[in-house]
C-alpha cells in the first residue's frame, strides 16, 4: 500500500499545498477507507472512527504546506491518524468499545447477501469464518493500545516494519519486538474462542 507516490499524486500533493480543495478530495477518496479502518480497529466504534477519519484529514489538510514527499504521503497521512485516534483515546480516557458482531468487520456484506451472491458457498462455513472474524477483532479490541496499533499497521494494514517504524516515529527493532510482543498477547486473547480456529 505504502511507497513513493505515484506521477499523478504528486501532482495531487502540490496543487494541495497551493489551496487546491478539488485535488485534496481526490487524496481523500484515494485513502479515506484506509483511514478510517485504523480508526475504527483502534476504538471499535463507528462514530469514533468517522470523527478521527475527519479529524485526521483536517489536519492533513493543515499541515500539507510543511509535507516536503522526502517520505510516501501515506506514511505521513497513517501517522496523523495513528496520532489523532492516541489523542482522542487519550481524551476520553476510556477503554475501547469491544467490537460488535454487527461491527466486527466494516466492510463485511450481510452474510445473507454474501449467500445469495454465491451459491456454492458452504453457509456453515461461511457462519465460522464470520465467527473467527468476530473472535479477532474482539481480542485486537481488548489489547493495550501500543499493542492494538502495530497489530492493526501490520497485520491487517499490512505495512512492513520499515513503514510502521516512519508512521510511529521509532526504530525497526522496537517495532519488531513490540509485534511479537502484541502476538504472544493476541494469541492469549484468542486462547477461549481456539476452537474456532482447528
Amino acid at each position: 500500500m505504502m511507497g513513493k507516490p505515484d506521477v499523478e499524486e504528486k501532482f495531487l500533493i502540490e496543487r494541495c499545498q497551493q489551496g487546491d480543495l478539488e485535488a485534496f478530495d481526490r487524496l481523500v477518496d484515494k485513502y479515506a477507507s484506509w483511514v478510517y479502518q485504523i480508526a475504527f480497529r483502534m476504538t471499535g466504534n463507528r462514530e469514533d472512527a468517522d470523527d478521527i477519519a475527519q479529524e485526521a484529514f483536517i489536519r492533513a489538510f493543515s499541515a500539507i504546506g510543511r509535507f516536503k514527499q522526502q517520505s510516501a504521503f501515506s506514511t505521513w497521512l497513517y501517522r496523523i491518524a495513528v496520532n489523532v485516534c492516541q489523542d482522542e483515546l487519550k481524551r476520553r480516557k476510556r477503554a475501547p468499545q469491544p467490537m460488535s458482531a454487527l461491527q466486527a468487520d466494516d466492510d463485511s456484506e450481510d452474510l445473507t447477501a454474501q449467500l445469495a451472491a454465491d451459491q456454492s458457498s458452504d453457509p456453515a462455513e461461511m457462519v465460522e469464518a464470520k465467527e473467527r472474524q468476530r473472535a479477532v477483532q474482539r481480542a485486537i479490541g481488548s489489547l493495550p493500545e501500543h499493542h492494538r496499533i502495530v497489530i492493526i499497521l501490520r497485520d491487517l494494514q499490512g505495512l512492513s516494519y520499515e513503514e510502521i517504524a516512519q508512521v510511529l516515529g521509532d526504530r525497526v527493532g522496537t517495532v519488531k519486538s513490540r509485534i511479537n510482543r502484541a502476538r504472544l498477547a493476541l494469541r492469549e486473547k484468542l486462547e477461549p474462542d481456539m476452537e474456532l480456529f482447528r
